[in-house]
């Protein structure tokens, strides 16, 4: 059968998520670069909001939708796209947990061809149920070539599925620096930003309001304090621009509980993700809760203080050696302990990674190739 194009890219894409836009040009990027993709193909919510000033290169952006004119039109749009192509790239992020979504995947691979398809820089779990675990072994199996973004799920892979094609890779977000058309410039460093996001659960699954509300005024005290201590400006990100699902209420909720204390910027998502990079260059520190407000910030070489609300974020802390002292448990904010950090930091410089960029850099390319000049 005449295949259109040599790799449809699927993801979390176009979901007004920074941390997914650039897992997305990452995908690209490796796609075109590394793979040698002539002609590919990319399913995208929100297509006309989404590569605004970066034009994404691909061939065909496919529109998905948040609301369906019928049930199953999002998965007949990738279905289409599955046969038109050569394999399936599953490009990055949080993206085998749910049955449903893994068995998604399983039939686009069965469309388009299992051997040629590949998930880069994904992780694996947790799971929502047994089903969505079986569904797992069977995907890892299937899929070509499976690049593992950390140790935990790596591990949890290969029990899995010990005869599956399993690499233990990296996050794809430093590829980044590769797909960025221009060089991204180093301007001078001010203020603290946060880049926050609602956490608190009870057993039923839903917002614990008196957990959020403790944590808010906790996070009100951090920034009073570290106000009061430095001068510097406070910068809330929006890391996250979903209506229901994104960080503008924790941030409206800092900036109408601190008033006119002190000086607060709410900072707009930003679909490009390279402007998301360049912004995050021109602060002294960023607290960070998102795990790629943390990467992001780390390529830039932008101090971070990481609160790991999830286990993801404390894994990339141990993949780049970030020091312990700069790592925090987000739901009994240490308030003194951050600012202590802070103002050392901002006084005497900050402790540095261990892990070097430009090895980052080294190990994200390995989700493509297990070898590399």
């Amino acid at each position: 059968m005449f295949k259109k194009y040599d790799a449809h890219i699927a993801g979390y894409y176009g979901m007004q998520n920074s941390g997914d836009d650039a897992l997305m040009y990452a995908t690209v990027w490796g796609a075109k670069e590394i793979l040698h993709c002539e002609s590919t193909s990319i399913g995208l919510y929100n297509i006309d909001n989404s590569a605004q000033d970066q034009p994404l290169q691909v061939n065909r952006q496919r529109p998905l939708y948040y609301k369906q004119a019928f049930s199953g039109q999002n998965r007949l749009t990738q279905y289409q796209a599955a046969i038109q192509s050569k394999g399936v790239i599953f490009g990055g992020g949080s993206v085998l947990h749910s049955v449903s979504d893994i068995n998604l995947k399983r039939h686009l691979m069965m469309l388009a061809g299992r051997a040629n398809s590949r998930a880069v820089g994904v992780s694996v779990g947790p799971f929502q149920s047994i089903a969505a675990e079986k569904a797992c072994t069977a995907f890892l199996n299937e899929c070509g070539f499976v690049g593992v973004r950390d140790q935990q799920s790596f591990e949890l892979a290969q029990s899995l599925a010990p005869q599956a094609n399993l690499e233990k890779t990296f996050d794809l977000a430093p590829l980044l620096l590769y797909a960025a058309k221009q060089t991204l410039s180093n301007s001078p460093r001010q203020g603290i930003a946060l880049s926050l996001c609602p956490v608190a659960v009870d057993p039923s699954g839903c917002v614990d309001e008196k957990a959020e509300h403790k944590r808010l005024l906790e996070l009100c005290h951090l920034l009073e304090s570290l106000y009061k201590s430095t001068g510097e400006a406070i910068t809330l990100l929006t890391f996250n621009g979903h209506d229901q699902l994104g960080d503008w209420k924790i941030n409206n909720d800092i900036k109408a509980c601190l008033g006119n204390k002190l000086p607060i910027t709410i900072k707009a998502y930003n679909p490009n993700p390279f402007a998301v990079l360049q912004d995050l260059a021109s602060y002294k520190v960023v607290i960070s809760m998102r795990l790629h407000g943390s990467i992001l910030s780390y390529l830039k070489n932008t101090p971070v203080i990481s609160l790991n609300y999830h286990e993801k974020c404390q894994g990339w802390c141990t993949q780049i050696g970030l020091a312990k002292n700069y790592q925090f448990n987000p739901q009994c904010l240490d308030v003194a302990g951050i600012r202590q950090q802070i103002e050392q930091g901002l006084e005497y410089g900050f402790a540095p990674s261990s892990l070097i960029v430009a090895d980052a850099l080294k190990s994200a390319l390995t989700n493509w190739s297990t070898s590399h000049e």
